[in-house]
């Protein structure tokens, strides 16, 4: 595309340092002759592309692109990166990302900690969802085994025993033990425990079992 006189005029030299006054369709050349003005820490060059972004010059000569804008009338900013990592359309692309946060009512610098809450919360949901009954009811043993005696703990660690053991006692005349009542509840997941499925395991282990039934429930 051929640029306008108008652009020709507004482009500085390319040896002369971009005015700082005037928002500019960023270039790398631009960004390389982007200089701190003396006697100041830092300057800021204005993207007049995507709003909001900006190429911070510091007295030593680091740059960086960042992100400027007002939230309920202060003035924020927030890095994107340095310019040598970073080429230009993805900063843009990053600096309209946060004007979409700022639109939003959204606080730029909180993003990340947001971000990290709602990744902690979506990973917590998915150990939850797939914890066992097996899974809850070894950590609640495991946690009340200090505060029980040795056969108070065996009593409900057998609750949940698989069962199919070969035993000459203790069978029923099977000649394998038989499983805690618990057992059919441990394989599933514990958000299925619904207390349709619990209301159908008590019955079924009513029927077999009453008195052991029981004290599993």
């Amino acid at each position: 595309m051929v640029a306008t006189r108008k652009e020709l005029m507004a482009r500085p030299p390319r040896n002369q340092a971009p005015d700082l006054a005037q928002a500019l369709d960023l270039t790398s050349g631009a960004i390389e002759r982007l200089q701190c003005p003396s006697g100041k820490k830092q300057a800021f060059l204005r993207d007049s592309k995507a709003p909001g972004l900006r190429v911070r010059v510091t007295d030593n000569g680091a740059k960086s692109f960042v992100f400027e804008a007002k939230l309920n009338r202060e003035t924020i900013r927030r890095t994107i990166g340095d310019v040598r990592a970073w080429d230009i359309e993805k900063a843009r692309k990053e600096a309209n990302r946060l004007r979409v946060a700022i639109d939003s009512g959204l606080d730029p610098r909180n993003l990340d900690k947001i971000q990290q809450a709602e990744q902690s919360r979506r990973a917590a949901q998915a150990v939850q969802e797939e914890t066992t009954v097996q899974d809850a009811w070894t950590v609640y043993l495991e946690a009340r085994k200090d505060s029980w005696g040795d056969r108070h703990y065996a009593d409900h660690h057998a609750l949940a025993k698989a069962g199919g053991v070969p035993a000459k006692r203790g069978t029923s005349g099977k000649g394998t033990t038989i499983a805690g009542p618990l057992h059919p509840l441990m394989s599933r997941r514990l958000s299925d425990l619904t207390p349709s499925v619990v209301e159908a395991w008590a019955l079924e282990q009513g029927r077999a079992r009453p008195t052991y039934g029981r004290l599993a429930w």
